[in-house]
């Protein structure tokens, strides 16, 4: 028997909690990633062969990792309160058709803009607690019954993101930007658990990639630091729709350096060029 997309609904909890309410932590995915993997070695002792019924040593805690892929629609960003700084050190849980995730720690965060298309943003999470033993089974009543609001007005799409480059490091042409931020994390363990208890925050680094058709400065050495702000705003059309948690994501503050350069020209066409701004934001 074959689930349906549409039984596969992606929530994703507030910070610290295991409660779930469909309507408020609804995401509105495009795609969704479930993987598995076992930590063992291979069973061979000096004198006896591999037992054909017993080949494997239990070497460490099974890894879950769940990847989402995303738009962003304004009636639907309470679920992406992990994004939110004073959340980071915290776990979530997600569920996934009707299979709850539980101690969900965020890996990295992806953001894809490009002109006329929806603004597209990818998060891979790790369980601590994943679901284990049963079948995979699908929601058939998702939204807790309701129907799921969506407006493409309300929509981010690339052609309606806003702006604020006060340190004056953009090009005034920019085809298309690449955001990525990454959390490290270290797992810690107890005695008498299978699984980690828990994964602290031991740093958060993030990365803007923007594609154009000129460099307003090159770089030496150490690089640009910006001496000021640079926001990019995710909006709707029309700039009306409001995004919590997610509108001001992309941010770098007075400090962040531009540290990687490249230009290319070919007969026929324009030089293309991109420049990638780093910050240590912890």
């Amino acid at each position: 028997m074959s689930l349906p997309y549409s039984e596969f609904p992606v929530y994703i909890s507030a910070g610290g909690t295991t409660l779930i309410n469909e309507v408020n932590h609804y995401v509105p995915s495009t795609n969704v990633n479930v993987s598995y993997s076992t930590n063992t070695n291979p069973k061979r002792n000096l004198g006896k062969n591999v037992s054909i019924t017993d080949q494997f040593n239990f070497a460490g805690p099974m890894t879950a990792n769940i990847s989402v892929s995303c738009i962003l629609e304004s009636g639907a960003v309470s679920g992406f309160e992990f994004l939110l700084d004073a959340n980071q050190d915290d776990f979530v849980t997600i569920r996934v058709g009707s299979g709850d995730y539980k101690k969900c720690y965020v890996n990295s965060v992806g953001v894809n803009i490009e002109p006329f298309a929806p603004v597209i943003l990818q998060a891979e999470f790790t369980s601590l607690e994943p679901v284990t033993g049963g079948q995979i089974t699908g929601d058939t009543n998702p939204y807790g019954g309701a129907t799921i609001p969506l407006d493409r007005d309300d929509v981010a799409y690339g052609h309606t993101a806003t702006i604020t480059d006060n340190a004056g490091v953009l090009n005034t042409t920019n085809a298309k930007m690449s955001f990525n931020r990454r959390y490290s994390r270290t797992p810690t363990f107890e005695l008498g658990s299978i699984n980690a208890s828990k994964m602290l925050l031991d740093g958060v680094e993030q990365e803007l990639t923007v594609a154009s058709t000129g460099l307003n400065k090159l770089i030496d050495y150490s690089g640009n630091k910006l001496n000021n702000d640079l926001v990019v705003g995710l909006v709707g059309v029309g700039n009306t729709a409001l995004f919590d948690n997610v509108g001001n994501l992309i941010t770098f503050n007075q400090g962040a350096t531009v540290l990687a350069q490249n230009y290319s020209a070919q007969g026929g066409g324009v030089v293309e060029t991109s420049a990638t701004i780093k910050q240590i934001k912890l």
